[in-house]
């Protein structure tokens, strides 16, 4: 029997191997040119908002400045170089799915202590950005501008001194980066849109051509936004900016950067007697607010661009990444000898780009008419060891799907399992608390477990302080009486040990009141403050837990979900007329049963769900976030998810419903088929009505 081996390189031919199989290509030796040549358009995109902002920045008002030859086409590339650290963040970062976490608390905490490193790396690239486009902008401006180190004054009557004002308009840039870099993690800018991007083509395709290019079509949709973002920021922070200069940057700037430079520029200083005033204030505020917009929309525009050229669909010259690539003459440019077998192993990557793609591009292929010939070779390629192309991806999307219903058991088990641990930790204290008491020889009284906590202080009702503590003192009472109306005798001792012993219960219960008392005003205060804006960050929403046990953590596998959906769906589909060995009809059964699962494993979840006590705003009516999932976008994503998978189901049984009973599908599991796609309106249902 043959043996597989691995290539050396990434970049090299699979060696052949003897039987004739040979190890198909990483999908990474795929993807990884045409990321490559997304981030190069990128780059030869950018340049032309760069050329813009180096004409404005330009201190000469003639024809010359749109020259880029001279020393506007310098500029233009030293302000690349702000661009660069942008796109340096965007593939440090890069990532496909939406943050999945419970509260935006949690989201900080990972921001901060896991990905505290990347996040660290992300302020200080903006930094570098910032700093190097204020040197730029200050290097082009006049000597009238008033922005040297040094202010020479009038000749002849002032000396030399240190000027401020270049040092307060780099501290307003470096407090935008931060700002900048900020936003850039809360709007998760790295996420790679891949549903956004599908819509907007669809979009495109349905209106009018234009003759512009389409990643030029997208940037121009983007333009509104855009210039809503830069004021959002521009203002507030050049605002802010000032103030934070004084209290914290002005002093140490003074002495170990602004002094130094321009005393190693100027010998004839005076001493560093502290900061001087600033000069012409209201020209230097219009130059902060002026350099401060054209900074901010090359850093949003630069996001912008990249974003619109990464998340472009997975073709190589209109075909898949992993087929065959040939030009108009015939002559192959790109060859890949095993296409499904390359596909396959991007399916089972472990990193979420390269399998998003992967998934991406099977979804393509099973639903664009254009690679039919593509997708009649998944059923054709039945000799692949040990499953066929078929086998290998209907079980990886089933997987996919199926894994909604393991997320929602895990999510399910742990509380039952909490409670338990729960339960026996109390069980063993009390023991613990009665081996540890007396031994007063009253067997009868001991085993009526005094200490125990239910029998001790009953469940409050309401919370409040005083039914605590009234409930309390009837349980030590009723525990007082029982020990005193016990029918066995005692002697005089005895009676002595048996008080001792109800006066340590009765301090027990009125401990354990004292307790419930502070833990009912604790949670009081507590949910005072999760109602004000200061505790929004803490509230564990409804809609935040629905999405991270659906979709997973700690990003949301949505795109692979509802692209493995589709694509399995349309495969199962055309199976019947392209599928010459009849593999598929073996595992229809089990795609109809998975489908059905996961619809009422979402559906019974959200509607089962309990709100977390720290959802102190969560009403279905008011805040839109139904159990039904038709809110106020919160659970789009699941909404999307849910519905794919109710019309996949849809599609399955209007295609194969008279063949499904004898494939194994009972009356029962039909019905319960039919329950679940529900009233989709009145032509759904008559055709429904065919499947019983």
């Amino acid at each position: 029997m043959a043996t597989r081996t691995t290539t050396t390189s990434s970049n090299a031919q699979p060696a052949p191997i003897p039987g004739g199989v040979s190890t198909p290509r990483t999908y990474k030796t795929h993807l990884t040119p045409f990321l490559h040549r997304a981030f190069l358009s990128a780059v030869l995109l950018a340049l032309g908002p760069c050329y813009i902002s180096a004409i404005f920045m330009s201190p000469s008002t003639t024809l010359w400045s749109l020259n880029p030859i001279g020393m506007t086409g310098l500029r233009t590339f030293l302000l690349f170089v702000p661009v660069l650290a942008v796109f340096i963040i965007r593939v440090m970062n890069l990532h496909v799915g939406k943050r999945t976490t419970t509260s935006m608390a949690e989201t900080l905490y990972i921001q901060v202590a896991a990905s505290g490193i990347k996040t660290a790396a992300t302020v200080g690239w903006y930094a570098f950005s910032a700093w190097m486009f204020g040197e730029v902008y200050i290097w082009s401006r006049s000597r009238g501008a008033n922005l040297g180190w040094v202010d020479m004054g009038i000749a002849g009557y002032e000396r030399p001194t240190v000027n401020e004002n270049p040092i307060l308009l780099r501290s307003v840039f470096v407090v935008l980066a931060v700002g900048q870099a900020v936003l850039h993690l809360a709007r998760d800018y790295d996420r790679i849109a891949i549903e956004e991007t599908e819509g907007r083509a669809s979009q495109l395709q349905a209106e009018e051509v234009s003759r512009l290019p389409e990643p030029m079509q997208l940037l121009a949709q983007q333009l509104w936004p855009i210039t809503g973002k830069v004021a959002r920021l521009v203002v507030p922070g050049t605002v802010f900016s000032i103030p934070i200069y004084f209290m914290f940057i002005r002093r140490p700037a003074w002495n170990y950067l602004a002094y130094p430079i321009a005393r190693v520029l100027v010998r004839q200083l005076p001493p560093n007697n502290g900061p001087t005033a600033i000069m012409h204030p209201l020209t230097l505020l219009w130059q902060a607010l002026t350099a401060s917009t054209i900074l901010v929309i090359l850093w949003e525009l630069s996001n912008a661009i990249f974003t619109i050229h990464v998340s472009q669909p997975p073709l190589k010259r209109g075909q898949p990444l992993t087929s065959e690539v040939k030009d108009a003459s015939g002559v192959v440019l790109s060859r890949s000898r095993d296409p499904n077998g390359s596909l396959i192993r991007g399916l089972k990557a472990k990193k979420d780009v390269p399998r998003a793609f992967a998934f991406w591009e099977l979804c393509l292929i099973c639903i664009d008419p254009r690679f039919e010939t593509r997708r009649k070779s998944i059923f054709a390629d039945v000799d692949r060891k040990p499953l066929s192309s078929w086998q290998e991806i209907s079980s990886l999307c089933l997987a996919e799907i199926a894994a909604i219903g393991t997320r929602i058991r895990v999510a399910q088990e742990p509380s039952a399992s909490a409670s338990q641990q729960q339960q026996q930790v109390i069980s063993q204290q009390q023991q613990q608390q009665l081996q540890s008491a007396p031994q007063l020889g009253l067997p009868r009284i001991a085993r009526q477990s005094v200490l125990n906590d239910r029998a001790v202080v009953l469940p409050g009702r309401g919370g409040s302080a005083r039914g605590s503590a009234g409930q309390a003192l009837a349980a030590v009472g009723s525990a007082a009486k029982s020990i005193g109306q016990s029918p066995t005798p005692a002697s005089g001792a005895r009676k002595s040990s048996v008080a001792q012993y109800s006066r340590q219960a009765i301090e027990y219960s009125m401990n354990k009141a004292g307790n419930n008392t502070l833990l009912s005003g604790w949670q009081t205060r507590a949910l005072d403050f999760l109602r004000t804006p200061l505790g929004e960050p803490f509230r564990r929403t409804f809609a935040r837990t629905v999405r991270a046990v659906v979709l997973g953590v700690p990003s949301s596998n949505g795109v692979d979900l509802v692209h493995a959906s589709k694509s399995l769906t349309a495969l199962a589909g055309v199976s019947l007329k392209e599928d010459n060995f009849g593999q598929a009809q073996r595992d229809i059964v089990s795609i109809i049963r998975v489908y059905t699962s996961s619809v009422m494993s979402i559906g019974n979840f959200i509607a089962g769900l309990p709100a977390h006590w720290t959802d102190v705003c969560f009403d279905d009516g008011q805040r839109g976030v139904s159990r039904n999932a038709n809110g106020n976008g919160e659970l789009d994503e699941v909404r999307v998810v849910l519905e794919v998978l109710r019309e996949g189901l849809e599609e399955l049984m209007l295609a194969f419903g008279e063949y499904v009973e004898g494939l194994g599908l009972s009356k029962a599991e039909i019905r319960t088929v039919r329950e679940t796609i529900g009233a989709g309106g009145q032509q759904r249902g008559r055709e429904m009505k065919k499947v019983d």
